[in-house]
């Protein structure tokens, strides 16, 4: 499975959607600090680079306001995760360029939530 594949099938079961919805993805350059939390960002390898990020969307996420993302710095996987109903990110991966901070990658290899 792709990672695009892997992290549907987890949000699928984990908030328990639809198996058929389709998903939309919006894939934009954004500058990291406008997108993680300052505390990974802040003086940190990851201060003012642009992402590559990749949010997915489907008519039940949008009314749950849940947005599952993927993030790139040139080509390298820095975040796996999803922005909740609070607005917050919970990351199953996370990547500062030089260390992993979180990896949590085993939830979306077996499918579990």
């Amino acid at each position: 499975m792709t990672l695009e594949q892997q992290i549907k099938h987890y949000m699928t079961n984990l908030f328990n959607l639809p198996q058929d919805e389709v998903w939309d993805c919006e894939v934009i350059d954004e500058v990291s600090d406008e997108v993680l939390p300052e505390q990974y960002v802040r003086l940190g390898p990851l201060s003012n680079k642009l992402l590559q990020t990749y949010t997915y969307y489907s008519d039940t996420l949008l009314e749950m306001n849940i947005y599952p993302f993927i993030l790139y710095y040139q080509k390298q996987l820095i975040a796996i995760g999803y922005i909740d109903e609070n607005h917050e990110m919970d990351f199953l991966y996370l990547h500062n360029t030089v260390i992993t901070l979180l990896d949590q990658k085993h939830l979306l290899q077996k499918g579990e939530s």
